[in-house]
């Protein structure tokens, strides 16, 4: 997405001086490929670096081993809790995304279900639950390397020939990774007041009972239809929710899904469009699962219902069940838990800013402790490119100055297509990149790629545009 602003990166120069890898000199080290990585975090390691000399000292820092991704992330993880604390309120995201590195030796890397060299980046997000939901930083960061695994083993873990009851036995879940995540980011967090948001992976009874006892709060997202607790005949979650009285309704704006390649995806592509949505609540006693022997017989949690009652010819109805342990007895109430669930999707933008914005996955590197390295200080940068389009998607308004000089603007102006006002809000100025970059409006939002593409070629134009101001 191109160079961040300068206050950005000094808020990421802060953190990097502050790293703790055994030698000043590989601090200092450290410090000057980030900053370089800042000015453009999605050109080449190669073409950041910009001499010989710079380039080799960068990979030898990325493969020393006595430099690791926990030191290189720690000093950004306090300056989240800061952040945090300041703030007084947050919601954190937290999510998994599959990372791919074609370049590195899946022996050492770890191999992806394809058998392709890479793993799995599991994240904590930290976002600011008042005002316009600014990005804090990572609380969380684990990844998750898988060995190769035989034909046999594959059938019965990933192709679901396993049932329930045997795989809580299994000692290496990769579910746990959610309860630790959630585990360590209230652990860092202290006595902030944090709600932990998820998608539909972590709709686990347990999980659910574990957090409830250790008073801590959530909205998950629910993926199976649980047996209820009843005293006639057998009911279900859904059954219970038809009965609770409508709440509110809201209009939400969909974006556009496009076709994927991923095999048994459970998103399928959608137009871009407007869905009217009902929403009910019910508080629901939920009745422990056969063969969970450790968790309490029952667990009573509110439950959400989003529902869109006459969808478009030809689209699929959206709905959406939430578990939660946030308060549902007024309207206002309920509309709040629908809209910090909502808030779940700047972690997937937030996945696109580290893959697409960062590049982390077309860096060259071959080794774990390269790849690991890099991507710690990728991570932090991904944050600041997160916060910067928050910024100009935030409701109310707040000026392009905040983002770029009077000279950058003038710059912009000249080479935009589209008029850029005589006193331009972020969003203004953003957009304006974006149809540099090659956007069309009928498409909605631009997204990462037309964004970076825009980028680059209005900070090429516009330090030209600097350079013949400055002789003028």
């Amino acid at each position: 997405m191109g160079r961040l602003k300068k206050d950005a990166i000094a808020r990421l120069a802060a953190d990097v001086k502050r790293v703790e890898l055994g030698d000043p000199r590989r601090a200092d080290r450290a410090l000057d490929v980030l900053l370089r990585l800042a000015r453009s975090p999605d050109v080449s390691l190669p073409e950041a670096m910009e001499t010989t000399a710079e380039l080799l000292g960068a990979y030898r820092l990325l493969n020393n081993e006595r430099v690791s991704f926990d030191a290189l992330l720690a000093p950004h993880l306090e300056s989240t809790v800061a952040r945090a604390q300041q703030a007084g309120s947050v919601l954190v995201l937290h999510d998994t995304t599959t990372c791919m590195f074609p370049h590195a030796d899946p022996d050492d890397v770890g191999y992806l279900p394809t058998g392709k060299a890479g793993f799995l980046l599991h994240v904590g997000l930290v976002v600011d639950a008042n005002a316009w939901r600014r990005p804090l930083g990572i609380i969380y960061s684990e990844t998750l390397c898988r060995a190769q695994r035989s034909r046999q083993r594959t059938r019965t873990q990933a192709g679901g020939k396993v049932s329930g009851r045997e795989t809580r036995t299994w000692a290496d879940k990769e579910y746990d990774r959610w309860g630790r995540g959630i585990a360590a980011a209230q652990a860092r967090l202290g006595d902030v007041k944090a709600i932990h948001v998820a998608d539909s992976e972590t709709d686990s009874y347990a999980l659910m009972a574990t957090l409830m006892a250790a008073d801590q709060r959530f909205i998950f997202r629910a993926r199976h239809n649980r047996r209820i607790a009843t005293k006639g005949k057998p009911s279900h979650m859904q059954d219970a929710l038809a009965r609770a009285p409508l709440q509110l309704t809201r209009d939400v704006p969909l974006a556009r899904r496009l076709p994927t390649t991923l095999p048994r995806t459970a998103h399928k592509p959608r137009p871009a469009r407007v869905a009217h949505l009902h929403i009910a609540s019910a508080p629901t006693t939920l009745q422990r699962p056969r063969g969970d022997n450790a968790s309490p017989s029952t667990l009573t949690v509110n439950v959400v219902h989003v529902f869109e009652p006459a969808p478009p010819a030809g689209e699929a109805p959206i709905e959406w069940l939430i578990h939660t342990t946030e308060p549902i007895a007024t309207a206002k109430q309920v509309e709040q838990i629908v809209d910090a669930y909502r808030t779940r999707w700047l972690i997937e933008e937030f996945n696109k800013a580290l893959k697409t914005g960062c590049v982390v996955q077309e860096r060259q590197l071959e080794s774990r402790t390269a790849v690991l390295n890099m991507l710690a200080l990728s991570l932090p940068i991904a944050v600041e490119l997160l916060a910067l389009r928050s910024l100009a998607r935030q409701p109310t308004a707040r000026p392009a100055s905040d983002l770029f000089s009077s000279t950058y603007l003038a710059a912009l102006r000249a080479l935009s297509h589209r008029p850029l006002p005589r006193k331009p809000s972020a969003q203004d100025a953003l957009w304006c990149i974006a149809g540099v970059g090659g956007h069309i409006k009928n498409n909605g939002d631009p997204g990462w790629m037309v964004l970076q593409r825009g980028m680059q070629k209005f900070l090429a134009f516009a330090e030209g545009w600097t350079a013949r101001e400055e002789k003028m």
